[in-house]
């Protein structure tokens, strides 16, 4: 159960805890505990077994300090006076979950018992018996009045829920049945904040981000060779080949980033969360345990304008770890609450289409092969009866060798040419004589020179694809052909 569903239950126990603390107060039921003074620290009390009864009852506002040990860690809590806020002196550095804090602060100060178990007066009493030779929880609550009581709680009480422990109080000759809170036993882990980024997310009055903007991404690791620079795509001209695209890669090669596969990473880097806290100020050895001394994957991203570089381990079946940079937290991930940061290589990332062009842009394509050549060439006119005042509209017409044909069948050509899937990627150059010979020209008002793509046999069922000189990646023999055939009937 993670931490907020649990933490939803405690504040549904809680209410009722206090709605039976309310009824006792009340005098809904009558116990020896309505003589108690409430000074632990100066008196006793004798209750009756399988009474239950009000054993803290003293206001929050009173409190200075509680501090708790168990077998997790120790801490000391107190009131910040600006915020107001619950602070833990150990993690006051840190985003933490406030909420979990409170249940201390008020959890320390007010408790009903079920039962008395033992006295420890008696001759047969053993600590042992009870876990309180060794207790699994020590809480020490300061008043602002100098006054203090401590209470400790030993093991579990057979019979009842597994928060009921038994638990002693200082001054008190009583073994009393309580239930106490899990995030008494609880460290790091649960108080620490499941927000990675809450630092970044911060605005100098203190206030949180409502949205975050992903900017420029770089990842580096395992998958990658050298850096792999996703750059944010504002390019506006029609005539850029990757026209459209939300981010493109300018390193090693200039390459549009598939469409799903930018969103996918882009909402990870805005919403991840970890699924837990592993270690707070890792040692050398923890980091090198957890993946992260040599990390397998390194994110370096624009998080709402900051600079932010996250190291990742390599990620597993079910977790995998990361640790921003300047950060001592070590968070564990879910990887099935992942939509892409576990599974990053560069062919998940670039856009499947070997040949990108923009039909909008394009006045002429000329296609030899062989023999054959289609010279295709693009006319366009203003649209007078189309026309708004902040946009120019055109009307098309296209013909081939001189002769003229259908636009919609030059519109089928283009979507061919830019439905060539990648076959494989980081070929050589081919050499040798090109099979097809692809010239792109476009309008002059894009002020784009023209450029030429070539295909190469490469294997039985591949060809390679060079443009403007440098060999990419390799496209169907399939889709080659289906290309020529529409080429041919156009």
């Amino acid at each position: 159960m993670n931490k907020k569903k649990r933490h939803l239950m405690l504040l549904i126990l809680a209410t009722a805890a206090v709605g039976v603390l309310l009824w006792v107060l009340a005098g809904g039921q009558e116990t020896d505990a309505d003589e108690h003074d409430h000074d632990h620290s100066v008196s006793e009390s004798d209750h009756d077994h399988g009474h239950s009864g009000v054993l803290l009852n003293y206001s929050a506002d009173e409190l200075k300090t509680v501090t708790f040990t168990n077998q997790n860690a120790k801490y000391t809590a107190y009131l910040d006076s600006k915020s107001g806020s619950v602070v833990f002196k150990e993690l006051k550095d840190y985003s933490v979950n406030s909420n979990f804090m409170e249940t201390i602060w008020y959890g320390a100060v007010q408790m009903i018992y079920q039962d008395i178990a033992a006295t420890t007066d008696d001759e047969n009493y053993n600590p042992k018996d009870y876990g309180l030779d060794k207790p699994s929880l020590t809480v020490k609550v300061t008043f602002k009045n100098g006054k203090s009581y401590t209470f400790k709680a030993g093991k579990s009480t057979p019979g009842y829920d597994e928060d009921v422990y038994y638990l002693t109080l200082s001054g008190d000759r009583n073994v009393y049945i309580c239930t106490l809170d899990n995030a008494f036993f609880m460290g790091n882990s649960y108080y620490l904040s499941d927000d990675i980024f809450s630092d970044y997310d911060t605005s100098q009055d203190g206030s949180k981000k409502s949205k975050i903007k992903i900017g420029d991404i770089t990842l580096t690791g395992s998958e990658f060779k050298g850096e792999f620079k996703m750059k944010v795509s504002t390019t506006a001209d029609m005539s850029d080949p990757f026209y459209g695209y939300d981010y493109v890669v300018d390193s090693p090669i200039r390459w549009p980033v598939k469409a799903s596969s930018a969103s996918m990473l882009v909402y990870d880097l805005q919403y991840l969360m970890a699924e837990d806290v592993a270690v707070l100020k890792p040692t050398a050895k923890q980091l090198k345990s957890y993946g992260l001394a040599s990390p397998y994957l390194t994110v370096s991203f624009k998080r709402g304008g900051k600079n932010c570089v996250m190291y990742c381990s390599k990620p597993g079946k079910e977790k995998m770890y990361v640790i921003l940079k300047d950060h001592d937290i070590i968070y564990e991930l879910n990887v099935n609450s992942l939509s892409i940061l576990h599974q990053l290589t560069p062919e998940n990332i670039y856009s499947i289409n070997a040949i990108s062009v923009s039909l909008e842009a394009l006045s002429g394509v000329k296609i030899t092969w062989g023999k054959q050549t289609s010279d295709i060439s693009v006319i366009r006119k203003q649209n007078e009866n189309a026309m708004t005042e902040s946009d120019v509209i055109y009307s098309y017409s296209v013909t081939k060798n001189g002769d003229e044909k259908k636009y919609s069948s030059y519109t089928k050509l283009i979507k061919q040419l830019n439905g060539s899937a990648i076959m494989r990627w980081n070929v050589k150059n081919p050499g040798g004589k090109p099979y097809v010979t692809v010239t792109l020209s476009y309008f002059e008002d894009f002020k784009r020179k023209a450029e030429t793509i070539k295909l190469y046999k490469y294997s039985d069922r591949e060809y390679a694809v060079v443009r403007d000189g440098c060999p990419v990646n390799t496209v169907s023999e399939t889709w080659v052909k289906q290309f020529l055939s529409d080429a041919e009937s156009l």
